[in-house]
C-alpha cells in the first residue's frame, strides 16, 4: 500500500462531513498517549491523510497542528480560505507523511465489528476477530471480511440484492427460477433488439440496391444524352 494513499473506511469510520478515523474506535487497541498527537483540529478524530499547518503566525506554538485532509480543504471552502487555527488569510500548509506513517501503524480492530459491538444486538451471529494495522485496512474489508457486502451474481440480469458474503450462496439458491427468469427475459430482450438490427440491416440493404439501380440508371441515361448530343454536333458540322 502507497504511504500517500489515503485509507477509505466505511461510514462508521469516516461519515461524509467525518473524514477523520474515529478515536472512540482506535482507543479499543491504542492508549491515549499514542493518538494524542494525531487529533484533527478540526474535527477532533484522529486525521486521515493528515495535513501539517506551518503558518508564520504559529510559529511560537509548541504543538504539532496537524488536520485531516478533507477536514481543510472543507473547512477552507466554507472559510474563504481562512486558516482554521486563528483565522488569517494564506494558509500555508504541507501533507505530513512522517505523521501518516505512525498513523497507519496504530492498531485497529475491524471497524464494521466495531459498530455491531455499539449495537444492542447482533441480528446476523456473525463476528469479525481481524486484529491488524491501518494500513492493513482496505485489504481486510475488500477481500476478507465476513461483514463485507457483496452483490448478487445476476445484478447485470436486474437483481440488485446485495447480502453478506456469506449469505450469498443462500440467496443464489433460494432464487434459482427468480434468476432464470431474468436471463430468459434479458436473453428475450437481446434476441428481439438483435432481430430489429437485422430488419434495419436489411431494409438499409434494400434502400442501397435501390440507390445503385438509380445511379446506374442516371448514369444510362446521360451516357445515352452525351452519345445523341454528339451525334448531333457530327450532323451539324456537315
Amino acid at each position: 500500500m502507497e504511504k500517500t494513499e489515503e485509507v477509505k473506511i466505511k461510514e462508521l469510520v469516516s461519515s461524509p462531513r467525518q473524514t477523520c478515523f474515529n478515536k472512540a474506535w482506535l482507543l479499543q487497541l491504542n492508549p491515549p498517549n499514542n493518538i494524542e498527537d494525531f487529533i484533527c483540529l478540526i474535527c477532533k478524530q484522529v486525521a486521515n491523510s493528515p495535513v501539517s499547518i506551518h503558518c508564520p503566525q504559529h510559529q511560537n506554538l509548541d504543538e504539532l497542528l496537524i488536520v485531516g485532509e478533507n477536514c481543510l480543504k472543507q473547512f477552507l471552502g466554507a472559510n474563504s480560505n481562512l486558516c482554521p487555527i486563528e483565522l488569517h488569510s494564506n494558509c500555508q500548509y504541507a501533507k505530513s507523511k512522517l505523521t501518516q506513517r505512525y498513523i497507519y501503524e496504530l492498531s485497529i480492530i475491524c471497524p464494521l465489528q466495531f459498530e455491531q459491538d455499539l449495537e444492542t444486538f447482533n441480528k446476523n451471529g456473525i463476528r469479525c476477530t481481524f486484529n491488524g494495522k491501518i494500513k492493513e485496512l482496505n485489504d481486510h474489508l475488500n477481500n476478507s471480511c465476513p461483514f463485507n457486502q457483496s452483490e448478487c451474481w445476476f445484478k447485470s440480469f436486474g437483481c440488485n440484492h446485495k447480502c453478506l458474503k456469506s449469505k450469498l450462496e443462500t440467496h443464489l439458491i433460494s432464487n434459482i427460477k427468480f434468476h432464470f427468469d431474468l436471463v430468459i427475459k434479458s436473453f428475450n430482450g437481446l434476441k428481439q433488439n438483435l432481430g430489429l438490427i437485422q430488419e434495419e440491416a436489411k431494409q438499409l440493404k434494400l434502400q442501397n440496391e435501390k440507390l445503385k439501380l438509380e445511379l446506374q440508371s442516371k448514369h444510362n441515361k446521360d451516357g445515352e444524352y452525351f452519345a445523341s448530343f454528339k451525334e448531333t454536333l457530327v450532323l451539324n458540322k456537315y
